[in-house]
């Protein structure tokens, strides 16, 4: 599975694309038996959470302290935690697309495994630009999401705007100047768009494209594979990922799934402001900060 030259226009012009049921349902099935295991064996846990887990350090991100009624809102680098995982983050035809969107060479970058919970429990994530968590050199990334389950607007789809990815990095720092993980002026939703679809449906956004996601309206924990991709020459300027080459040079070149190491970064005039002073919690509380 590749790319036509209408796709690779699309993703240029729109920032973003949707590759319909890329993932056979084989494998689909797999991974959410994985998932299923993993819940229940998280439930059984009755030790307190002192923080929500917000760093990437800690596995699981949790939506309350309470042994009773904690649920799971993401699993951090869940390639670490499972071969099922990193297998996926290696798919071929993920990675063919990949590969041809940041230009021919790809570096595993971070990944993260996602739960929807119903509404009143996960909430809504707000608008924000990936970009504004973890610039780099240039900004030939991009984010993949694999949806594990049937994702439509009842249950809290993945929404971006249309071409934002051409346009000004937007604010992400609150009035006390303290990076919050959310856009904090004023923006036009007017072009807003849904990515829907069903199981092992893929979709790729530019890492400028301003996103979010709305309430999940159904009873269901939707669960949303998420992976983050670079050029091997585009180097990050702050450490936001599951993979620091500072802390580990070595392990960092390992990321490279397509290309050569290069100590060479390519500089891009791309805007940018560094996400400092930032706590480190996960998204979910971050966005809470006022």
């Amino acid at each position: 599975m590749s790319l036509s030259k209408s796709d690779l226009n699309f993703y240029k012009k729109n920032g973003y694309l949707v590759k319909k049921e890329l993932i056979p349902i084989k494998t689909i099935k797999k991974i959410n038996n994985l998932i299923k295991q993993i819940i229940k064996k998280e439930e059984r846990r009755n030790s307190k959470i002192t923080n929500l887990g917000g760093s990437f350090n800690n596995t699981f991100v949790y939506n309350s302290n309470s042994s009773k009624n904690r649920e799971i809102l993401r699993l951090n680098n869940p390639t670490s935690y499972n071969k099922l995982f990193f297998k996926l983050s290696r798919n071929k035809k993920i990675i063919n697309i990949v590969k041809i969107l940041l230009g021919g060479s790809v570096r595993f970058h971070h990944c993260k495994l996602n739960f929807k919970l119903p509404s009143k429990k996960g909430g809504e994530v707000s608008w924000h630009q990936d970009w504004a968590f973890y610039p780099h050199t240039n900004d030939d990334l991009v984010t993949v999401g694999v949806y594990l389950e049937d994702c439509n607007e009842e249950n809290g789809p993945l929404q971006v705007i249309p071409k934002s990815h051409k346009t000004k990095i937007y604010n992400h720092h609150n009035k006390k100047k303290e990076f919050v993980g959310k856009i904090c002026e004023r923006i036009n939703l007017k072009s807003k768009e849904s990515l829907i679809g069903l199981a092992g449906t893929v979709t790729f956004h530019h890492v400028r494209t301003i996103h979010g996601s709305g309430l999940n309206l159904k009873n269901s924990k939707r669960p949303l594979m998420l992976f983050g991709y670079c050029n091997t020459d585009s180097w990050p300027l702050t450490s936001d990922a599951s993979i620091n080459p500072n802390e580990d040079f070595e392990k960092y070149n390992k990321c490279i799934i397509v290309g050569k190491k290069t100590l060479v970064p390519r500089f891009e005039k791309v805007p940018l402001i560094i996400p400092l002073p930032k706590k480190s919690v996960s998204i979910y509380q971050l966005q809470k900060s006022r």
